[in-house]
């Protein structure tokens, strides 16, 4: 199984309404396509890390690579896996960033969510926080 995590810098004209279609679509077409993880918006970048089968996995980055709803998209860390950290999640989001650090923290307590992750993860949404995003 393939994880991978990205950041991206998303289109200035992003509303409200367009990042929730964008999560319902991804909800909908990762639980089709057997891939499960978490997406963070700051109000300027996104996160996401996105796991599943390889082939799955790239099928689904070279779509997001093509959505004009962000641009600069560049994987961070990218690793083969044997579980799944997000296996509960189609599309882990909420659009207020305390709910996230409660998801990270009750992840990590039951020890499936890597560290590193975690850290890259609290990281971005720190930097969401110190923004005025959110």
């Amino acid at each position: 199984m393939l994880s991978v995590i990205y950041i991206s810098v998303a289109d200035p004209g992003l509303t409200v309404a367009d990042v929730a279609a964008l999560v319902e679509s991804a909800q909908r077409c990762n639980a089709r396509d057997e891939l499960t993880g978490a997406l963070i918006y700051n109000g300027q970048n996104f996160m996401q890390l996105l796991e599943g089968p390889v082939a799955k996995v790239e099928a689904c980055l070279a779509r997001i690579r093509a959505d004009r709803r962000h641009n600069g998209m560049i994987e961070i860390r990218r690793r083969l896996v044997s579980e799944r950290e997000f296996a509960g999640f189609s599309m882990l989001y909420s659009p207020l960033f305390r709910h996230h650090g409660e998801d990270l923290s009750r992840l990590a307590a039951r020890g499936r969510f890597d560290p590193q992750d975690e850290r890259l993860m609290t990281n971005f949404l720190a930097l969401g926080r110190h923004g005025g995003a959110g």
